[in-house]
């Protein structure tokens, strides 16, 4: 099990009996919650939504007339279309509001969340009355809210105009055509990392019949480096929302008795006179429903307060939070990438053979003749390689740094294990890792955590969060090869914007060969490329840049050796039965496996390539490196 912060929930989840409720009278419900309740923290916090609606409850504007025996007349979409602004606020403002911990948590989970990522705007789905979005001051980072009721929208654009630093702005929009508003909108081009925002239960007042489609909406619009978060409430505290929210709140969710007509205790539901429908599932009906749309996500455990990057299921207090990735377009490489090293069976895969610390080609070359390594294991052997790369790759660090200490940026940082050498062999003044995989993240902050220099975020290196001038040096090791033909220029540029003047960017990758034959491209195609950029094709693209003193150690030798250990590494372990991976994932990596170490020699290179970031950017284009510029291989 994952573990996450929640708040303090009892073993049985506050379980109370039908019978005791309904002995309870609207009165009497203060008291029950009283002992139950969170402590209140310093400031509060509610919202809103509808189908992008109000997120909490549907009523009409005026309040609602009972309809005869218990009849539910009212037309839903209506009910929320309708619901006053002044009739929902009064509802969940108050400090004493059930809900009154998790609209504070929410807020706290999204400033942390842009101050840590590089999230280029936060879009709210159901903003209602602005009372989450509307009230996060710090932020710096943009927000976009919508919802269908324009007396929400109007509401909030006069109460939250000039409430805060960062542009926010509120739009009526459909949440069933999200991802054809925001194009419309033109907010495709101007964002690239969304996070995206359904709170506090919105999407379970929804029509059941549209959720799926919101939630795919929205992690369409989030795209390969943003993220979408949705809050339910929580099922094991249902009957504390039946007695200290719905029936405090009669005149806006509409009247109901304590019977089977109007709660459904074991399916945790709850229909009124007016039409007002709502669910509040339990991390285990969450799950079971990601399931269904065939999105694994583990269920968290309650013990701490940060929120995991990869994708999960946390129950906090009063909710449920669901954290789940943007859905990357077939065409995207990084997106394939991502997925790819998401992947439970490729987690395992790696964890088992390469080691819990990097996943990058080794120096098998430095090994073969090591009297100690002969009788060792493959993985042994496959890891050991590994160490020995990273301590010739910083031997190339300290031959432009000596013993001074480097603010470094690792672009791709895998488990962060070079980060951790480096800081052991006290390399490091300060250093950020970067990845796109949440797995990857996870792991290295979780192995990183006596490493007080390093932190991790789980981003995108090409659209990075570091400030512009901001590292002595920029690192990666085959991470390159996944942003696609026409983005390694892009790379090289964020890698420019980010070191300071002098500054040095040095990197492993695997590179085509120049007379590649035409099998190359079962190679590339594996991982969702057109091809891969050649060495002379990174040195054209530097210089242009503004960088010198350009380098590359020929190491190529190693390529096929190091893939076909691994694969001889997995086949042993899965005849002994010591890798637990599906069959279906194994014959994959047998396949991809085979065909790196069968055409490596023919079509590949690898190797470390290092350059400088020179004072000024040269004035026009100028010639590609030729091949005897090139240091020689050591």
């Amino acid at each position: 099990m994952l573990s996450i912060n929640g708040g303090a929930l009892p073993a049985d989840g506050c379980t109370v009996s039908q019978t005791f409720l309904s002995s309870c009278s609207q009165d009497s419900s203060s008291s029950f919650l009283s002992a139950v309740h969170l402590s209140p923290p310093d400031q509060h916090n509610t919202k809103s939504s509808t189908n992008m609606a109000p997120n909490t409850s549907r009523t009409a504007t005026s309040a609602p007339q009972d309809a005869p025996n218990g009849a539910l007349s009212h037309d839903e979409t209506q009910i929320w279309k309708d619901l006053s602004v002044d009739s929902w606020k009064k509802s969940v403002m108050s400090k004493d509001s059930v809900f009154y911990n998790l609209y504070i948590d929410t807020r706290r989970r999204i400033i942390e969340a842009c101050q840590k990522h590089s999230y280029d705007v936060v879009v709210e789905v159901g903003c209602g009355t602005g009372e989450v979005i509307g009230h996060l001051a710090q932020l710096k980072t943009p927000r976009i809210d919508v919802d269908i009721n324009p007396d929400f929208v109007q509401h909030c654009q006069g109460t939250y105009k000039d409430s805060s630093s960062s542009k926010v702005e509120f739009y009526v929009a459909d949440a069933m055509k999200l991802d054809e508003w925001w194009v419309d909108m033109g907010f495709d081009k101007k964002y690239k990392a969304p996070l995206m925002v359904c709170p506090n239960n919105t999407i379970m007042i929804m029509p059941e019949e549209i959720r799926d489609t919101v939630i795919e909406k929205m992690r369409v619009v989030a795209g390969i480096e943003g993220r979408i978060v949705i809050t339910y409430w929580n099922g094991r505290m249902f009957a504390h929302g039946v007695m200290g929210f719905y029936k405090k709140n009669s005149d806006l969710c509409g009247t109901f008795d304590l019977t089977e007509d109007h709660v459904d205790w074991e399916a945790k539901k709850i229909e009124t006179r007016t039409s007002y429908k709502s669910e509040w599932p339990t991390a285990e009906d969450v799950s079971r429903w990601m399931a269904s749309l065939l999105i694994n996500v583990e269920i968290a455990e309650p013990e701490r307060q940060e929120t995991l990057e990869v994708d999960h299921i946390a129950e906090v207090g009063m909710g449920v939070y669901l954290w789940l990735k943007g859905i990357s377009p077939q065409d995207s490489s990084m997106g394939s990438a991502r997925d790819y090293y998401d992947d439970k069976d490729s987690q395992t895969f790696y964890r088992t053979i390469w080691g819990e610390n990097n996943v990058h080609i080794g120096r098998h070359d430095l090994i073969a003749a090591d009297p100690a390594l002969a009788n060792a294991d493959l993985c042994t052997r496959i890891q050991k390689a590994q160490e020995i790369q990273e301590e010739k790759f910083m031997d190339v660090i300290k031959s432009h740094y000596g013993e001074a200490k480097v603010r470094c940026l690792d672009m791709g940082c895998g488990f962060g294990g070079l980060l951790r050498n480096m800081d052991k062999n006290n390399m490091i003044w300060s250093a950020v890792g970067e990845d796109i995989s949440g797995e990857m993240i996870d792991a290295a902050t979780r192995l990183s955590k006596n490493n007080e220099s390093l932190t991790f975020y789980r981003e995108s290196y090409m659209n990075t969060s570091v400030p512009d001038d901001g590292m002595d040096l920029c690192i990666s090791t085959e991470a390159f090869l996944h942003v696609g033909p026409g983005n390694h220029e892009a790379v090289i540029r964020k890698a420019w914007r980010v070191l300071r003047p002098g500054g040095r960017l040095i990197f492993t990758d695997i590179f085509g060969h120049p007379n590649a034959p035409e099998d190359a491209k079962v190679l590339y195609e594996r991982i969702g490329l057109q091809s891969f950029q050649t060495i002379e094709g990174y040195f054209t693209v530097a210089k242009e840049m503004g960088f010198g003193e350009l380098n590359f150690e020929d190491h190529s030798a190693n390529i096929s050796v190091h893939y076909g250990t691994v694969l001889k590494a997995l086949e042993e372990l899965w005849a002994k039965k010591e890798i637990k991976i599906k069959e279906s994932s194994k014959d994959r990596m047998v396949d991809g496996l085979t065909k790196w170490r069968d055409l490596a020699d023919s079509c590949l290179q690898w190797g470390i390539i290092s350059m400088r970031k020179l004072d000024e950017k040269p004035l026009s284009r100028t010639p590609s490196l030729s091949v005897f510029e090139r240091s020689p291989s050591t």
